[in-house]
Formats: C-alpha cells, structure tokens, sequence
C-alpha cells in the first residue's frame, strides 16, 4: 500500500487565534490507525453531564498517536487543513490528545482528509488517565458523513473529567488508511466558535464561516436597477462592515445557507460583460495566486442554484456558481482567464425542474474545442462539488462521483478560486427584475 503524500512539517502557529481553534479539533480527535503502528495504549475517559449551550476551545498541550507515514499527530493541530496525520491499517491505530488535566467536553470537530470523497470509520474515547477509555461517540460502522473536507462536528452528550481525547479510527470507504486533517474540541455541545468569524446567525460571513482574511465579497449597493452600484470588494462601500454586510437584494443568509443574488443588467467589473455576486479566494488577506502545474489545490463547496435568469436570448438561462479562475495571459502570454467555469443551464426565470451541468472556460473551449454538458441534474436540489487543480489536471467531482476531468495545454500561475453566483450570456442586457438565486454552504479550500 502506498503511503499517502509527503511528510509534513510542523507548523509554528499555535499561537494564532485560528491555529488554536484547530488545534482544539485535533487534539479532541486523537489518534486514528496509523501506518506504522506504534503499540502505545492510550485511554481517555469521559464522565457525561448536562449540555453545555456555550462552547469554548478546549487547546491540547501534546497529541500523539500510535504510527504515521511522516504526516505527523502535530498537523492535526497546526490550525491548517492542508496538513494531516496519516497511518495505514483497518485496526488498531489511534491519535491521542493530551488536555494537560480533566477538562468538561462536549463535542469535537474533524476535518477529514478526502472528507468529500470517502468515510472514514472511527470512535471517539476518552478518559481521566490512559487506562480507562470510554467511547463516547460510535461511528465505527456508519463513518463520516462523506461529503465535506470542512470540519464534522459531533456532540458526545457534554462530558466531563476527561484529560485525554482519543479518535481510533478503522479505514475509509475506499482503503484502510486513516487520515486527520484538523482536529478541535470543545466544552459545549455548539462546536465553539472560530475567534475571526462572528457568531451571529442572521450574518452572511458568519453562518458561511468566511473571514476578510479568506474570502473578498463581489457585490452591490442600492436597490436593485440602474440605482444599483457594483463594487469590487463590498466593504469599500460606504457603511459596509465585512462580518455584518447582509443585503436581502444580494447577499444574505436564512441562517443555514448563504444566498448570492444577482439581476441581470446590473454593472459588473471592468474585466467581465456578465454581472455577479460572488466570493474570490484570498490567503491570508491578500489575492490568492497560486500554480496549478504544482501541488494540489481543492476547493469544496455545497450548492444549490434555486433561480435561473433570462439571457441574451430571451428563452434560455444559465449561470456560474464555481470557477477556477486564471490570469488573463500565463507567462508564455496564452490567454486563459476562466480556466474552468461550473455552470447550471437551462430555460429563461426556470426556477425548478432539470438542468444541465455545463463546463466552460479555457479547459473546454480552447483544449477539447467546445463547452460539455451532462444530465441529470435539477434546480433546488442541494449537491456538495468538489473542483481541484493537480498536475496541471483539472477535475470536478459531485460528492465522491468524478463528473470531468482533463489536462491543460499550458501552465497556469496566477490561480485562484471563485464561488457564488455570476450570471452568464446576459451581457448588454437592460434591467428588468430577471435574476438568478444560487445558495451556498460547507465552504472550503485547501492547497497541498
């Protein structure tokens, strides 16, 4: 069996407010089967007591586990999901976390590697000493949801008097690897709160879990029409406050999903025709500019597109709610921009029944000669898409399902991902109250 992926160093950055979160995640998970079994017997208990309706992170002072593949038990607390802990084997492997005493526990959260693609079968124990484990939440046979690399939250019924945290884990629905991005835990049973993004469930940013530091918001001001003032980056307009901007005419939350609503014949930016409310990926606060020829960069996102709008044509609609986007020229001056747009198509105003899939941008257009469809799909319905740029290889996933895949013709620097609502073939269209309505949750991106 191959070991999965490179070795992984340790990050430095235990003492930023999100490398804490995710250190709390991890070190709730412990250790799950490793590669390299190393036979350490560590228990964790936990005594249940009354839920607790306000959560705080739980940081461990060490995690440890019983093998790995050089993806180390440190990455799942170094507050990046690009990290993991890796050991191979269907029994008996495990990470530990280390609370430095008893502390009261009532959920952990862990992003799983592959989360979007696979299961992973694990228990989560714990414990007082390493003598006593108690499982406190059983998903041997069930698994993971299989349908996020984000963070799973599980409520193990408020616990209390626990030291160690330990996630035994038993293989995936694909092999008998066990592999842990993150891992955080909590006091409470309502999964705490990530320090950068607000906890107020009316805010758009806060339910989607979107910081300034991760995403920049395309959208507008004004009501909707020729009144209506597109912007870039939202929070340069007047009075507009990233974690509380919320705009029934554009962007706004109904406290689980995250709604991007855009008209056609409104303003756009100086680089596009079609009109659009959307995130743009950013690291760290700054443009995202990455290399798909080199390393491997995912994005996963759960959709669903409730509204077409009217285009050019009067009877057709279609809009983009997920892209890889490009530079306008690589460095060998090839245009490729879009490199790959995920559309919905279907009838003008269609707001139910069946669409198509359609993929465009400079993968299909310029390499296969054309834009591809596929069938099978409909408005309303919810789908978790996953895209990711390897190799120089793009692919697009629904759910575990591999939808379209091919390789580029050229290298692409200057990358980043696009996800929300941009509205296609509406370009010189005037304003008549035809708008497209696209819902968005369990956003995530990672780059190995």
């Amino acid at each position: 069996m191959k070991k999965e992926n490179l070795f992984k160093k340790t990050k430095k950055s235990f003492n930023r407010k999100i490398a804490f979160s995710l250190a709390m995640l991890t070190a709730l998970f412990g250790s799950c089967t490793n590669e390299d079994p190393i036979a350490a017997e560590e228990t964790a208990v936990l005594t249940r007591s009354t839920a607790k309706s306000v959560s705080t992170k739980i940081v461990p002072i060490s995690v440890s586990a019983n093998g790995d593949d050089g993806n180390v038990p440190a990455n799942t607390i170094d507050g990046s999901l690009t990290t993991r802990w890796s050991s191979n084997g269907a029994t008996g492997k495990y990470i530990t976390y280390d609370l430095g005493s008893s502390k009261s526990i009532g959920s952990v959260k862990v992003a799983w590697y592959k989360g979007n693609e696979r299961k992973t079968y694990f228990q989560i124990r714990v414990g007082t000493s390493l003598n006593d484990l108690v499982t406190v939440y059983d998903a041997k046979t069930t698994g993971s949801s299989g349908t996020t690399a984000s963070l799973e939250s599980y409520v193990l019924s408020a616990v209390t008097n626990a030291r160690y945290v330990r996630i035994s884990c038993y293989g995936n629905s694909s092999n008998t690897w066990n592999s842990i991005n993150e891992t955080e835990i909590y006091s409470g049973t309502d999964g705490g709160t990530d320090p950068e993004v607000p906890s107020n469930p009316s805010n758009p940013t806060s339910v989607l879990g979107i910081t300034a530091k991760t995403w920049k918001i395309n959208s507008f001001r004004g009501t909707p029409g020729t009144s209506a003032v597109y912007y870039d980056d939202i929070t340069t307009a007047s009075g507009v406050t990233y974690n509380t901007y919320n705009d029934p005419n554009y962007f706004y939350t109904d406290g689980s999903w995250t709604y991007f609503k855009c008209y056609r014949g409104l303003g756009t930016s100086s680089n596009s025709s079609n009109p659009r409310v959307e995130l743009r990926e950013l690291i760290n606060g700054s443009s995202a500019n990455w290399n798909g020829s080199s390393g491997t960069h995912t994005m996963t996102w759960t959709v669903k597109v409730d509204k077409l709008p009217k285009g050019e044509s009067g009877t057709t609609g279609t809009l983009c709610f997920g892209q890889i986007h490009g530079p306008e020229t690589n460095s060998s001056g090839v245009e490729v921009d879009d490199i790959i747009r995920v559309q919905f198509d279907g009838l003008a105003n269609q707001s139910t029944g069946a669409v198509k899939l359609k993929i465009s941008g400079y993968i299909t257009e310029e390499v296969l000669g054309g834009s591809k469809s596929f069938t099978g799909y409909s408005l309303g319905t919810t789908y978790t898409f996953t895209l990711k740029y390897t190799g120089g290889k793009v692919y697009l996933y629904n759910g575990s399902a591999l939808v379209f895949s091919q390789a580029m013709n050229t290298s692409t620097e200057g990358n980043y991902f696009k996800v929300g609502n941009y509205l296609q073939s509406v370009k010189g269209q005037s304003y008549d109250g035809s708008f497209g309505l696209v819902a968005i949750k369990n956003l995530s991106v990672t780059h190995n």
